[in-house]
């Protein structure tokens, strides 16, 4: 089997990581086992196609569910617009043309003797994800009538929860058919049929979280709750014919320059309390010297160790924005200082242009807007990150200036990227002088760089079942039990990233976060969630006066999902957390009503007359009880 895998991947995998960049990919135009002549469909290949079909369905998914959860940028600035047909194109594709055909195949294969039942096992459980994630993205989908086009050319819409009903019997098949097969070979867990029953056992989870069963959520037990068990794809090395590394490296890594923009609200949380670096609150700096190479240990522990892992900056200062260095043997100081915020030298309309601009003035006075106080001149996070971190705001649809040397890149998790060995706090002395600095970064994105893309896509880890049973356990009122869980989720999110950084042969593991580092931040944060209130009231702009424990938690799962969000958009539906989120570049009147679902995919509307395409993004799902984030 890993021979005819191997020539699969050559056809098949370079357009299965398309899908990230262009989600309105028909499946039918790629190499299928369904076009191929009877002896090559077997068993095996039908197989393979439904997992790279699934692959690229979570890929799909994640771009859409973490852009808004503000966990990558969106670009334009309109909802609707935004996620119009293309949001779920691919997934429906996948499913329809291409998972439920294959599974079909391999049944009529599968004989009396049942030897593809480890083929139907997992089949069954990647097509009841994508059932209920397409549920989740539109809601009412074809099924009864669903790939009979003999009796059902046009087939007719399910209600959505008879659907996701639909799902959950079919994880009871496919974990039927996993114990009755005594494991087999695949691309995600290795022919571990016990694994694959704890990925069904998960879906269950899942299941009983979304639809509200809080109770059966928090019981289910033999789920992925370990590193060993984590569901993810690992991409290789490989450029060309197949390339096998990660989407997000080639985007990144290219004699070009970075193509990404990275979330500022998600640079913001994880680069730590501004004033406390700078040393506003009194804080000290141990450690902090007027080293040679001008490194540093990290200042205060509200900045989130894994952000050298997430991110790679190109730079060490973003227009508009203050920074900290060495100078004249002393420091660190803080420059540009706060006065001079609106000089020249702050300022680049080439490369980024709101650093030329007032800031919106919905957002005047509240956490993504311009700063006051010490800080006053500077740019709020809704233009510029502090640190260099150089990314975007929610919603902001500029054109591409050139700052693909400049604009912060995905780092050595989850993209097999660089790890950041960027000095948070630059030595002036050692470098010459300012214009010197600038050409003394510790260097901009090249092809080959860091882990040469050889990273993961994470589907479902150990960390997000932990997150998903503390949100259970808050819905149960037990926080007791959500800040053990929440506890259990950080840590072994940690334990995933960190390993991350044997990847680039380059890291300097002097910037490795420690395990005084992590312990220290866990413990600042579950210390924070502890004394947090249930519930906080919002000001006057709807932001949250203090966060209260869905704040918190909400934040922190969300860290956790980065790279493989498929889940946020319903945990934001479910709670209406976090609070915390940045608001759009433009106000709620001009982004519009924030989406409950997207709509269908053109190329069905335009084929079957039984489906009636929908004018706006406000339709909710069964499960969705309405919860709003005032950040939308």
């Amino acid at each position: 089997m890993k021979r005819i895998f191997k020539y699969l991947m050559m056809t098949v995998l370079p357009a299965a990581l398309f899908f990230h960049s262009c989600e309105t990919t028909e499946l039918e135009d790629l190499a299928s086992p369904n076009a191929l002549s009877a002896d090559l469909a077997d068993a095996d290949l039908l197989l393979n196609q439904v997992q790279l079909n699934y692959l690229g369905s979570m890929i799909n998914m994640q771009g859409t569910s973490s852009d808004l959860a503000r966990l990558t940028a969106m670009f334009g600035r309109n909802y609707y617009e935004n996620y119009s047909s293309g949001t779920a194109s691919s997934m429906w594709s996948n499913l329809y043309s291409g998972m439920l055909p294959d599974i079909e195949a391999i049944e009529l294969q599968n004989g009396d003797d049942n030897l593809l039942a480890y083929h139907l096992g997992i089949s069954k459980t990647m097509a009841a994800h994508i059932m209920m994630l397409l549920v989740d993205s539109v809601g009412d989908i074809p099924w009864s009538q669903a790939n009979n086009p003999s009796e059902y050319p046009s087939p007719m819409v399910d209600d959505d929860a008879d659907v996701y009903a639909a799902a959950f019997a079919m994880l009871d098949e496919a974990e039927s058919y996993l114990q009755s097969s005594g494991g087999g070979s695949d691309l995600f867990y290795g022919g571990d049929a016990g694994k694959w029953i704890k990925l069904v056992n998960t879906l269950r989870m899942r299941y009983h979280l979304t639809v509200g069963n809080y109770a059966e959520a928090l019981a289910m037990d033999n789920i992925i709750a370990t590193e060993a068990d984590d569901l993810q794809f690992n991409y290789g090395t490989q450029e060309l014919q197949p390339n096998t590394r990660h989407p997000f490296y080639n985007s990144d890594y290219t004699s070009g320059g970075a193509a990404y923009y990275q979330s500022s609200w998600l640079m913001d949380l994880m680069d730590g309390d501004e004033a406390e670096w700078y040393g506003g609150g009194g804080i000290t700096y141990p450690g902090l010297g007027n080293e040679e190479d001008g490194a540093a240990q990290r200042a205060v522990t509200t900045d989130d160790p894994r952000r050298r892992y997430y991110f790679y900056r190109q730079q060490w200062v973003t227009p508009g924005q203050s920074a900290m260095l060495f100078a004249f043997d002393a420091g660190p100081w803080v420059w540009p200082l706060s006065w001079g915020g609106n000089s020249a030298d702050t300022e680049d309309g080439v490369r980024l242009q709101c650093s030329l601009q007032a800031q919106p003035f919905h957002l005047e006075f509240t956490p993504d807007g311009d700063p006051t106080g010490a800080s006053a001149g500077m740019k709020g996070r809704w233009c510029a990150n502090f640190l260099g971190y150089w990314g975007r705001h929610h919603g902001n649809d500029e054109g591409t200036p050139p700052d693909q040397f400049s604009r912060t890149a995905f780092g050595v998790y989850p993209a097999g990227g660089s790890f950041d060995n960027q000095p948070d706090i630059p030595n002036w002395d050692n470098f010459g002088g300012l214009g010197a600095m600038n050409d003394g970064i510790k260097g901009a994105v090249g092809l080959g760089n860091g882990g040469q893309g050889a990273g993961i896509w994470p589907i479902h880890l150990a960390s997000y079942s932990h997150f998903m049973k503390a949100e259970a356990a808050m819905w149960l009122g037990d926080a007791a039990t959500a800040a053990t869980l929440m506890e259990a989720g950080m840590n072994l999110s940690f334990q995933k990233v960190l390993g991350f950084s044997s990847l680039d042969p380059n890291a300097d593991s002097n910037y490795f976060a420690t395990a005084t580092e992590v312990s220290d931040f866990v413990a600042l944060k579950m210390a924070e969630f502890n004394a947090a209130p249930l519930t906080s009231a919002l000001d006057g702009l709807g932001w949250p006066v203090e966060k209260d424990k869905l704040d918190i938690l909400g934040e922190q799962y969300f860290v956790a999902m980065f790279g493989g969000a498929n889940d946020a958009w319903n945990f934001m539906r479910r709670t209406g957390y976090p609070r915390t989120l940045s608001r759009g570049i433009m106000d709620n009147v001009e982004s519009g009503p924030f989406p409950r679902t997207g709509t269908y995919p053109t190329g069905e509307i335009s084929a079957n007359p039984n489906i009636l395409q929908r004018q706006d993004n406000t339709t909710q799902v069964f499960w969705d009880n309405g919860a709003t984030n005032p950040a939308n």
